[in-house]
């Protein structure tokens, strides 16, 4: 049987699919992805017991059938055909024959019996949501996740409600990261969703060219959470346990405040970068009146210095920060200013956007 797709498009399609796919693992049939075929219409799926991802596409096939190859496999052939049109996959019980002009490649079959597919019927109901609002969601809390922290449920993104409005927060114990959306929420939304499934959901929402068409959708339930962007459908298993009161870490107020320019500080902590130290990445700040001095070192006695002016509100005092920490926050700030807000050099720090409200970030400070 044959099935021949549109190879551009063809590889798109697998760049969001295969890298859920996970070759490493106790069952082979984990590192394959399942290719189902019905009036000329084929779907594809890939899962890793913890995520499953699924889409679909339009295709040409004298037939219906359904069978799994190696996803990244398969991922590799199609970066190497992508200079012709078309691509044909000729399907027999043991094989699948990949061929585009002249070129063939051959690739072994594993039962389809085998996959785990997840049981998404009784998952609740769906909610829509806008796709500035799920982008928000992701990219103002996302970058202060853990990864890989004994304490299991910080390592995703929590969402959950405040006053009828989705709120998300990850935080690593070193800092926090607070977005409030706009978009609508139940009061009964509690969950924490995978870093990995964070990660893909992502991924396929910027694969679009054109996000603001996009129809999406999200339900969730005790066990799963799941995602419908366009024809792609993400489903994964949420992490248990309760995520810690955040708003504990948030102070109510402070007593000193660092307003600076969001570029030339951006660009001071970039030139400092270059001699931190890589294990403790540690960057000290002195502000006065009208200026601030940033000051890093390493190991090997080289030594970064930087004077900005910035306003300045406080007490003298010296305060260190991790600096790729300060980074990553800046980079999600939308407004042209950044204002730190301090109390001492032992307690969290916030820092604000002046054109987002709605997004809070807290940093732990640090010797230096």
């Amino acid at each position: 049987m044959k099935i021949i797709f549109n190879t551009k498009a063809l590889l798109e399609k697998i760049k969001n699919i295969a890298p859920t796919a996970e070759a490493k693992q106790t069952l082979m049939i984990l590192g394959n992805m399942i290719m189902k075929v019905n009036d000329n219409k084929a779907h594809f799926t890939a899962s890793d017991l913890e995520i499953q991802v699924s889409s679909s596409m339009d295709c040409d096939s004298d037939g219906d059938c359904e069978f799994s190859l190696p996803a990244r496999k398969v991922l590799e052939i199609l970066n190497a055909l992508s200079s012709y049109e078309t691509v044909t996959f000729s399907v027999s019980d043991v094989k699948v024959d990949i061929t585009a002009g002249k070129s063939k490649i051959s690739l072994p079959t594993l039962p389809t019996t085998d996959f785990p597919f997840m049981d998404i019927d009784n998952i609740g109901e769906d909610t829509d949501i806008e796709t500035d609002h799920l982008s928000n969601i992701i990219n103002k809390t996302s970058f202060a996740m853990a990864y890989q922290d004994a304490r299991h449920f910080l390592n995703g993104l929590h969402l959950c409600s405040e006053e009828g409005k989705i709120v998300s927060v990850c935080t690593d114990g070193h800092r926090l990261a607070k977005y409030k959306s706009q978009a609508e929420a139940d009061d009964n939304l509690s969950v924490i969703i995978p870093r990995k499934a964070i990660l893909e959901i992502n991924r396929i929402l910027n694969s679009f060219n054109d996000n603001s068409k996009k129809i999406m959708k999200y339900s969730y339930n005790s066990t799963l959470f799941r995602m419908q962007i366009d024809d792609y459908d993400i489903t994964s298993k949420l992490i248990e346990g309760n995520y810690p009161n955040f708003n504990k870490v948030i102070p109510e107020s402070t007593t000193a405040k660092i307003i600076a320019d969001k570029n030339i500080l951006k660009n001071s902590l970039n030139i400092i970068s270059k001699v931190v130290n890589q294990q403790y990445k540690g960057v000290k700040l002195t502000p006065s009146a009208n200026t601030m001095h940033l000051i890093s070192s390493n190991t090997d006695s080289e030594i970064g210095e930087d004077q900005i002016d910035v306003e300045y509100t406080g007490e003298e005092m010296s305060i260190g920060f991790n600096i790729s920490y300060l980074q990553d926050v800046i980079d999600t700030l939308e407004g042209s200013t950044v204002h730190i807000c301090i109390n001492d050099q032992n307690s969290g720090c916030v820092i604000q956007d002046n054109q987002d409200p709605n997004s809070t970030f807290v940093i732990m400070p640090m010797r230096v």
